[in-house]
């Protein structure tokens, strides 16, 4: 399990390396408008999972302004690993499982401690309180599984998280999806922690409108 200290290093790494490419071009391939603030300055602002922070780039200097919604430092990491993966892939709207992506099967067994149980726990029994969460966050599309929230954690991201009710036989099961463009946008480490941050995120939500 990553330290405090890996994170800071990791996201000093990431800054360093975004500072050494083009941004106007990470900007375009990750889907964010950059504003020209001054001569100096520019500025674009980065949809994530429902709020809205500001990548402030001044000569060589970068940096993410958190407004009103405090960023952890490995969500941090996570956009500026955005920005520095991605490619400008469209978003193809076919899915695949954790597995299906590069290395996936690697970290496999602690993406499901981290993102699959909890969705499966939380909502398992009552799957239709996707529904209301939708209304704050995301969308209800037809599949997979018996009820699906699709959020787009990062604009050019989308998370499906699906639902299978259970019956007298089987206990209700869950998974999560991902755009098949998913590792133009993150390396497969990224793309486990947002999983869970999206399911926590989703949680939260359902816990605020019981």
């Amino acid at each position: 399990m990553p330290t405090q200290d890996d994170y800071e290093a990791a996201r000093a790494l990431a800054l360093d390396a975004l500072a050494r490419l083009d941004i106007d071009v990470c900007c375009t391939n990750a889907g964010l408008p950059l504003e020209r603030v001054s001569a100096e300055k520019k500025r674009a602002s980065v949809l994530y999972m429902g709020h809205t922070y500001d990548l402030t780039v001044c000569g060589e200097t970068i940096s993410l302004d958190e407004n009103a919604n405090p960023l952890k430092i490995p969500d941090q990491v996570l956009i500026l690993h955005y920005l520095i993966t991605a490619t400008g892939a469209s978003v193809q709207d076919r899915w695949v499982t954790f597995r299906e992506v590069p290395s996936g099967s690697f970290y496999y067994p602690s993406f499901v401690k981290r993102a699959i149980i909890p969705l499966r726990e939380f909502f398992g029994k009552t799957p239709d309180v996707l529904q209301s969460v939708s209304r704050r966050m995301g969308q209800i599309v037809a599949s997979p599984g018996d009820r699906a929230l699709k959020v787009f954690a990062l604009p050019r991201v989308p998370v499906v998280l699906s639902l299978w009710k259970g019956d007298e036989e089987f206990p209700p099961e869950g998974n999560i999806y991902f755009d098949t463009s998913v590792n133009s946008y993150l390396p497969t480490e990224d793309i486990a922690y947002l999983a869970g941050a999206v399911v926590y995120k989703v949680i939260a939500m359902a816990r605020d409108l019981a």
